[in-house]
């Protein structure tokens, strides 16, 4: 998962696989006695958290298969023109892709360029309002806010409007061309 979370005091168990070999041991996490928050808190903010998660990596999965069908369709179009005469096919592959771009930048914004002003420059789309409202519900041992589980409904309608619209042209532009 892209998104890492911390989990509340308890005991856990932990494994580490050496060499074939495995051992395994108890470890207990105390809440911190300077926060203020209780456990319950605590629990109530790692529930948020993992909803957000879920979230993002659906978002993720469905930019995984966006782009994996775009791909597809960059092959499809280089062998089309090496042939040639197919352009109707070539023209309908564009626009599927057209189609497929408008979904993903719904869900990640496309034009970022690595060289740190992108934040400045360009919205933030749903995955990185995922992972900003994560950040801010994790900051600090407290239960999440009204307003972070409403913004939290809020990007989840986006993105599953865009699962839809996703779903939607795969199983019907996407099987019309092929």
């Amino acid at each position: 998962s892209g998104m890492a979370l911390r989990h509340p005091p308890g005991t856990y168990t932990v494994t580490l696989q050496v060499g074939g070999e495995e051992f395994s041991t108890e470890l207990t996490v105390l809440k911190d006695p300077n926060a203020e928050g209780s456990v319950a808190d605590i629990q109530a903010q790692l529930a948020l958290l993992e909803e957000i998660r879920n979230d993002y990596d659906a978002a993720a999965d469905a930019i995984n298969r966006i782009e994996w069908v775009r791909r597809q369709l960059y092959d499809l179009v280089d062998v089309l023109e090496s042939q040639g005469g197919a352009d109707d096919l070539i023209e309908g592959a564009d626009a599927l892709d057209a189609s497929l771009i408008e979904i993903e930048e719904e869900l990640i914004q496309l034009r970022t360029t690595g060289t740190g002003q992108d934040g400045v420059r360009y919205p933030a789309k749903v995955m990185g309002k995922l992972r900003h409202l994560a950040g801010g519900v994790g900051t600090a041992d407290f239960r999440p806010t009204d307003l972070h589980s409403v913004v939290h409904v809020l990007l989840r309608e986006i993105l599953m409007d865009a699962r839809g619209d996703l779903y939607a042209l795969l199983s019907g532009g996407v099987a019309e061309f092929n």
